[in-house]
């Protein structure tokens, strides 16, 4: 027996369901589109467990014992060497609760000529994918930082020092320096996550024209505009829609963008329980708040937080632009502004 969506709303707890799942597959689609949701370690806090907190062990490598001189230590005639000691790094992350909802009118639902929830369904799955992912990016305070062109920090950086794949290498190359390995999902190969305009910097980069995209070669990333799938010196380049984007306090202001190179296993997503995210729906229904019934509600909540676990296989690497626009970023660093003007 089939049951069609108007026998459904006649039980409350049914549609709550009905649309519980609906939201949370809206909001799985969403996420696809907001990197950083889908490349950290997922962890979760049980339900219950009484705490908001979770804590995580680094392992550090062991060390080589070696001689005054260098050289690695040898093992003497029957005296067994000193014993080797474990040591780990400990790293703690927490949750918070985050949500939104939208309230609609018996004056709405009656005269407007749209269905204001089925409209709005889509774009609070997106509200919830993009505030989970700004919620993750708000918690890579603990990475580490690269400026172009030997900038001391964002203020010394100038419109001209836009990100190069020379650049990028640099950074790749320090990541393996200290025995970082590339990122699990890109065959263990280092991902850079860029801004859309940094995107385009890269097309035009010297190196991808001279070396990479000779006669003969596949000129793929030219027609398609993006350098996506396309594994260069080592590396894949990815984009996001959503990059954190500052103004540079030089006398003349440019925007300074920031990019993401990972390696293996650089944070941590976590939520909590089985059922991280939740459906509400308050229907148009007499009470004691509304003895007449005319307003309903629906939205969601959602417990997310994120914690970088290895600050050396994550580097935001800071530079310019030469795609940049003339917009205030100061009410919103991390959104659309960041190549739409308003």
């Amino acid at each position: 027996m089939s049951v069609k969506l108007n026998v459904a709303q006649r039980n409350d707890i049914k549609t709550n369901e009905y649309w519980t799942k609906y939201l949370l597959g809206m909001i799985t689609l969403e996420t696809q589109n907001f990197v950083f949701s889908t490349l950290g370690n997922q962890v979760t806090i049980p339900n219950n467990s009484g705490t908001t907190t979770i804590s995580f062990r680094r392992y550090n490598h062991l060390p080589i014992a070696r001689d005054t001189d260098g050289t690695v230590k040898k093992i003497a005639e029957g005296i067994a060497p000193e014993p080797l000691k474990i040591e780990a790094q400990k790293v703690q992350g927490t949750i918070n609760q985050y949500g939104a909802y939208i309230k609609e009118t018996d004056w709405t639902k009656k005269i407007h000529m749209d269905d204001i929830k089925n409209i709005y369904m889509p774009e609070l799955a997106r509200h919830a994918a993009e505030v989970r992912e700004r919620v993750i990016m708000e918690n890579f305070a603990d990475a580490s930082e690269w400026y172009v062109g030997n900038a001391a920090d964002a203020d010394d950086l100038k419109p001209t020092d836009v990100l190069t794949l020379k650049e990028v290498r640099k950074v790749v190359l320090s990541m393996k320096n200290y025995r970082r390995k590339g990122h699990t999902k890109f065959g263990g190969k280092p991902v850079l996550v860029v801004h859309i305009n940094v995107m385009q910097d890269l097309l035009d980069d010297a190196d991808l024209k001279d070396r990479i995209l000779t006669p003969g070669n596949d000129n793929t990333p030219i027609k398609t505009g993006t350098l996506e799938k396309y594994l260069m010196y080592g590396f894949y380049v990815i984009e996001t829609l959503i990059a954190e984007v500052e103004k540079n306090a030089a006398p003349t202001p440019f925007n300074v963008y920031t990019s993401y190179l990972l390696g293996k296993d650089p944070y941590a997503v976590i939520s909590l329980g089985s059922s991280n995210i939740e459906w509400q729906h308050v229907p148009f229904k007499a009470s004691h708040s509304q003895p007449l019934a005319q307003w309903a509600s629906f939205g969601y909540k959602m417990w997310v937080g994120a914690k970088i676990t290895d600050p050396l296989a994550i580097t935001k690497i800071y530079s310019a632009s030469a795609y940049d626009i003339d917009v205030d970023f100061s009410s919103d660093n991390l959104g659309r502004a960041a190549s739409q003007e308003e």
